[in-house]
């Protein structure tokens, strides 16, 4: 079997109401959709973030042209220099061209992609609930969340009709006694039985984040995902926060392991198939996890129903990933897959069976959606955000 072609189209499919955080507010997704046809007509697919480019992946994508989809570690070394000049965009580049490979592989074997990888460890995947404050959608009302109460009768809702066990709050994007009262109140209201996360995304200088973290003690945290900025920073406050932290931005390469391992930074590594270059790349991560006795979980980057499907491959064929996975899923006004939306089960998803990642697209939404990218262009989620006044400038410490 040989690659003959292989095509990137960018689409952007909006969220029920624009999710803020602490570096703006984010009001749709851009991503990319790989497919990759080969030779014995089997066509692949591949999901990665936006902001690679698609003109990037069709450029890389000349040198594995004619290579054999199965030959993951040889198609891996074309892409490898990549990272090196553009970072998470080249691990991403990477991660929609291989999602894409291993799709055609399950494909031609007539197996699912958790198979390939190790087999099933666990039939059912714990979803962790992902809240933000809201802007209000000015066309359906939605949104407008910005009170700790205000969020915690929007969390009640989702909760109650998901299943959640475990709610990631995303928080930064208020001044922090209003993140710490919102915390109080959402472990007074769902007992001990709920696992809390919380995510700043680095906002708080070292001295604040510190301050936080002691008031936040009492309330049994399963972790605080970068409550401050780099390796030093965390590294300076696990000495003295006894709630383990965790990170996608701090370890976000092997070459960060060792130094985040030597100086105790961290004790969660939230991997993910994007910014880690793919499944062959966070399978090994899996490993130095394993090794290290770090925890791992998967992070979420708004990722729509190819690569939500591939993380649960990825969860479902990987042993030391006890965290529940990480989703933006719930707050998608649509998808791009044939058959609708994903369904969560009490809490949880499940990979498919089928041969592959076992989706395909809805080829009159994909097409909409295409068309919804060339009239808007790339859609990140650092739009500025009304909601904290018209002088607010992101920074690398809010606070």
């Amino acid at each position: 079997m040989k690659i003959t072609k292989v095509t990137a189209t960018a689409v952007n499919v909006p969220f029920k109401a624009g999710i803020r955080w602490s570096w703006g507010v984010r009001y749709e997704t851009t991503r990319l959709i790989v497919q990759i046809e080969t030779d014995e007509g089997i066509t692949g697919l591949g999901e990665t973030m936006g902001r690679v480019g698609a003109a990037a992946i069709e450029y890389e994508a000349r040198k594995i042209i004619g290579e054999n989809p199965f030959d993951i570690e040889r198609i891996l070394g074309f892409l490898r220099p990549r990272p090196y000049f553009f970072g998470y965009a080249g691990y991403g580049l990477i991660a929609g061209i291989e999602m894409a490979c291993w799709d055609i592989m399950g494909k031609a074997l007539n197996k699912p992609v958790w198979a390939l990888l190790g087999g099933r460890f666990r039939e059912k995947v714990d979803i962790s609930g992902y809240v933000f404050t809201r802007a209000r959608n000015p066309e359906t009302g939605e949104g407008g969340e910005t009170t700790p109460e205000e969020l915690l009768a929007y969390t009640k809702e989702l909760v109650k009709k998901e299943g959640f066990r475990c709610i990631k709050l995303k928080v930064g994007a208020s001044e922090p006694d209003v993140d710490i009262a919102a915390i109080a109140m959402f472990r007074e209201a769902f007992g001990s039985k709920m696992q809390i996360r919380i995510d700043p995304n680095g906002t708080w200088s070292p001295q604040t984040a510190l301050y936080i973290c002691k008031k936040l003690e009492p309330y049994d945290l399963q972790y605080i995902e970068d409550p401050t900025w780099g390796i030093e920073g965390m590294a300076r406050l696990r000495r003295d926060v006894d709630i383990p932290l965790a990170t996608n931005m701090c370890v976000v390469d092997f070459d960060q392991v060792p130094v985040a391992f030597r100086l105790n930074a961290v004790d969660v590594i939230l991997g993910d198939l994007h910014k880690w270059g793919g499944f062959t790349y966070s399978k090994k991560l899996a490993n130095v996890c394993d090794t290290l006795l770090w925890g791992m979980c998967i992070h979420s980057g708004a990722e729509l129903g190819i690569s939500e499907t591939a993380k649960l491959h990825l969860a479902t064929c990987t042993h030391n990933l006890t965290y529940a996975i990480d989703t933006h899923y719930p707050h998608l006004a649509d998808d791009i897959l044939d058959g609708g939306m994903l369904k969560f089960d009490n809490g949880t998803m499940a990979a498919p069976d089928k041969p592959g990642l076992g989706v395909s697209l809805d080829m009159d939404k994909f097409a909409r959606y295409a068309e919804a990218n060339r009239k808007a262009g790339l859609r990140e989620g650092y739009e500025k955000d009304p909601g904290r006044g018209a002088d607010w400038c992101p920074k690398k410490f809010q606070w």
